[in-house]
């Protein structure tokens, strides 16, 4: 079994539209047998953003490696920059804006996993950022 992984080995998703972004799902249960979690990095255009979503069930982690920003969670607004975390509970509107002139780079954490599902959804135009279960 693998357990070393680098963006080469990733699902990558494309997203266009209003607000382009590229995302690299690196584990996921379908691809590593994971039960209780889903990973990846996210490449926010400059200018672009992650819409304002939620997630039903799952709690997040980001982690900031990369670019400048601005975050969204709650009532709480925030500057991303490298170094940064963000933990956002179930059910909790969050939206990421990359404010300067090159890629914005995330991790994202997810658990319980479900997201990967819904951001293929997003990808092919048959769902929008909208509140979502991961089940």
């Amino acid at each position: 079994m693998k357990y070393i992984f680098d963006i080469e080995d990733a699902e990558v998703v494309r997203i266009e539209g209003d607000a382009p972004r590229t995302l690299y799902t690196l584990v996921q249960p379908n691809t590593r047998n994971t039960k209780h979690f889903a990973m990846g990095l996210e490449e926010i255009d400059p200018n672009s953003e992650i819409p304002l979503h939620s997630h039903s069930e799952a709690e997040e982690i980001i982690f900031v490696f990369s670019g400048e920003g601005i975050a969204y969670v709650d009532d709480e607004e925030g500057s991303l920059k490298p170094g940064a975390v963000i933990y956002i509970p179930p059910n909790v509107e969050h939206r990421f804006v990359n404010t300067g002139d090159t890629p914005l780079w995330i991790t994202w954490t997810l658990s319980p996993p479900g997201f990967e599902k819904q951001i293929r959804k997003v990808a092919d135009g048959s769902a929008g950022m909208e509140v979502f279960s991961e089940k």
